[in-house]
């Protein structure tokens, strides 16, 4: 993984992690996979020691759940970012076995919508963002019912 974050172009992208939601804590979701996500920022950081790392969102989808981390999105804004769909270069982390990490260019534009899609459903709740589809998803105060 190092490998990659010294010779990966962009210096703005988004990062996936994709793990098993098996090893997960299903109690917790978001605090058993806070290890993950600081390994992985703390990547980022030792290869990029100027790179501003924000985890965003964590979407728990049956088998697989999925964190998000931005590295250098200096243009994210929190208050809009419900109506901000700007494709970001969207890399994929698989945390199994065998790690492995893909560029997914098909992903860019579909993850700019969920992401935009949680930030509007969430309404104001802090980051990350978290969508756990393994019950129903309700969301409390959308953005869309503000006064």
């Amino acid at each position: 993984m190092n490998q990659f974050f010294q010779t990966t172009i962009p210096t703005c992208f988004r990062l996936v992690g994709d793990t098993p939601t098996a090893i997960l804590e299903s109690e917790d979701f978001l605090t058993s996979i806070l290890p993950f996500v600081t390994k992985v920022q703390e990547s980022v950081n030792r290869c990029r020691p100027n790179a501003k790392t924000r985890f965003l969102a964590l979407r728990i989808i049956s088998r697989h759940s999925y964190f998000v981390v931005d590295v250098n999105n200096v243009d994210y804004d929190y208050e809009t970012a419900h109506e901000v769909t700007t494709a970001i270069p969207v890399y994929v982390l698989r945390l199994s076995r065998h790690v492995k990490i893909a560029r997914k260019p098909t992903e860019d534009d579909n993850l700019a919508k969920i992401l935009a899609a949680m930030h509007q459903g969430h309404g104001n709740d802090p980051l990350p963002l978290v969508d756990d589809y393994t019950k129903p998803v309700v969301y409390d105060k959308p953005r869309g019912l503000r006064p």
